[in-house]
């Protein structure tokens, strides 16, 4: 296994409800990815740049959908494929806390 090392940025970007909301730009050199939900609701994750439409899965919405609790409220990319394009994101509550932790390194 490589090892890399290296700085990483983190951001908690404010998701806008019923929007879908970049919250990363691309990055080719991307090494790590840990994207973690923080809102009171269930969010979708895009990792192609896509307009998603809503967190649930489907043919023309590709997304992963995030809990809002416990160890399933995390997405992590290391040691392997890391996607590199822009990362959206999509909450279909009004939850009061509409925010998610992104690391990227």
């Amino acid at each position: 296994m490589t090892a890399y090392t290296g700085n990483t940025t983190t951001t908690t970007p404010t998701i806008a409800t019923a929007t879908s909301t970049t919250v990363l730009a691309a990055n080719p050199f991307r090494k790590f990815l840990l994207i973690q939900n923080h809102s009171a609701a269930a969010i979708g994750i895009g990792l192609e740049g896509q307009t998603l439409t809503g967190i649930n899965p489907s043919a023309t919405n590709k997304c992963f959908n995030l809990d809002n609790s416990g160890t399933a409220n995390r997405l992590i990319f290391s040691n392997g494929f890391i996607p590199g394009g822009p990362i959206t994101v999509y909450q279909t509550s009004g939850a009061s806390i509409n925010t998610v932790t992104v690391i990227e390194g």
